[in-house]
């Protein structure tokens, strides 16, 4: 019996060979096994809000699959401020990184200098790409030689005034110079809600005023951030904060101007990017028609600079497993169809032919036409420069700042202290 068994079997298998010998699969080499497709995973860390996350995850990221099904992209939300961005350096040098990173572009030179990230410029079709890009945001990527970098978004903080009070003192369109705002300002009460001292909140401020930081190619800030029209500039912002013109509460906790611009009755103007209408307008307790309260310009300045340009850039790490794959998405998410994807969520494309479009289409959306200022301040806008010391300048600046509006140092001499600690860190062998 056991021996007919074993015939039977034998037969079975046989047959079975037989059978696969005659698949209708022309090479099952080429077959994936169970848990391969998909096996070629990139991280990406990113401090999108919620608006943002919710189109990069639910529209761009499934698209990117469909059309590359061996690659499959996992997003990793994180906070941006400086402790990510100290967490962040401190697990690239470890080996410890994703593959890409969104991150500010100011950030790019200070990972460039450590040896961190993947130069861009080698890889297929780079050139081509980064001729679709804003030139002035690629050049910001670059350092040492290299571009280490692909810009994705950019966007210039405009002034948000609330309208109430534009109407009532008569103003048929919104002040263009600061020097405008300052008289209204003063002469009716109102308040200049001036987010903080920090360089990305007062800078706008003091370069509509007439300082300077440093020269054009900021190779030193002697004779600039200490000149007659810098050191005026600052004290002007220091007499207007004492007088309760600038915001008066910016040192405890910034209060809440993004509801008051709308709500106050003496609050007249802030100063924000375009994600402010992006949350505000997604927002579930916003209990007003925010466009019709507000009235969104040009930041206001007579100066070289009207805001200061904002952004982030896709990097690739040193330490990217399938950095092919890395670039395939960072070049998918620079493209001209995602980067209209991404505007829906109010991220200024970098692409110039998504950019181009997009603008002309918002002649068709009068529900957007907020976004105008946002787009043309860019033309007039200051760019960090791609300094791998700039993280370190920015804190000399906020500290010296602080020095000036709360410790009540002299204005001057504050202002020569900075200039020798920044030029010291631009040019080491200087005395």
């Amino acid at each position: 019996m056991m021996r007919k068994l074993a015939i039977v079997w034998l037969s079975m298998m046989i047959s079975l060979t037989g059978c696969m010998g005659d698949s209708i699969i022309d090479d099952p080499e080429k077959v994936k096994k169970m848990g391969e497709i998909g096996s070629k995973k990139i991280v990406i860390w990113h401090t999108y809000s919620d608006e943002e996350t919710s189109v990069f995850e639910n529209e761009i990221i499934p698209a990117f699959e469909a059309a590359y099904p061996d690659i499959r992209i996992e997003s990793i939300r994180q906070t941006h401020n400086q402790e990510y961005l100290s967490a962040l350096m401190a697990r690239v040098a470890a080996g410890k990184s994703p593959d890409i990173i969104r991150m500010d572009y100011s950030w790019i030179p200070l990972f460039a200098s450590r040896g961190l990230l993947q130069p861009l410029e080698g890889y297929e079709s780079f050139e081509e790409h980064a001729s679709r890009l804003r030139g002035p945001m690629l050049d910001s990527n670059r350092f040492d030689g290299h571009v280490y970098g692909l810009p994705l978004n950019m966007a210039a903080k405009a002034a948000i005034y609330n309208r109430k009070l534009l109407e009532k003192a008569g103003l048929q369109t919104p002040p263009s110079s600061m020097a405008e705002v300052i008289e209204l300002a003063q002469s009716n009460g109102y308040v200049i809600g001036m987010g903080g001292i920090g360089l990305w909140h007062s800078l706008p401020y003091f370069t509509a005023l007439g300082g300077q930081l440093a020269d054009e190619r900021f190779t030193r800030t002697n004779g600039y951030l200490n000149s007659d029209a810098s050191v005026e500039a600052v004290r002007t912002l220091l007499n207007l904060y004492k007088q309760g013109i600038i915001y008066p509460n910016m040192f405890v906790g910034n209060g809440d101007l993004w509801n008051n611009i709308y709500k106050s009755d003496h609050l007249l103007m802030i100063d924000e990017g375009p994600w402010y209408h992006s949350i505000m307008m997604n927002s579930s307790s916003l209990d007003s028609d925010l466009l019709a309260e507000t009235w969104t310009a040009p930041f206001p300045t007579d100066g070289p600079y009207g805001s200061i340009i904002g952004g982030e850039s896709l990097v690739m790490t040193k330490g990217a497993q399938f950095k092919a794959e890395a670039w395939t998405f960072m070049m998918w998410m620079t493209r001209k169809e995602t980067q209209q994807r991404l505007f829906t969520a109010n991220l200024i494309p970098v692409n110039m032919d998504a950019l181009e479009a997009e603008t002309k289409a918002l002649g068709e959306h009068p529900d957007r036409q907020y976004l105008m200022p946002f787009i043309t301040g860019i033309q007039k806008a200051f760019y960090r420069p791609p300094l791998a010391e700039w993280n370190e300048i920015e804190v000399i600046y906020n500290d010296t700042l602080e020095d000036i509006f709360v410790r009540d140092k002299d204005i001057e001499e504050a202002l020569d202290q900075a200039v020798l600690q920044i030029d010291a860190l631009l040019d080491p062998t200087s005395e």
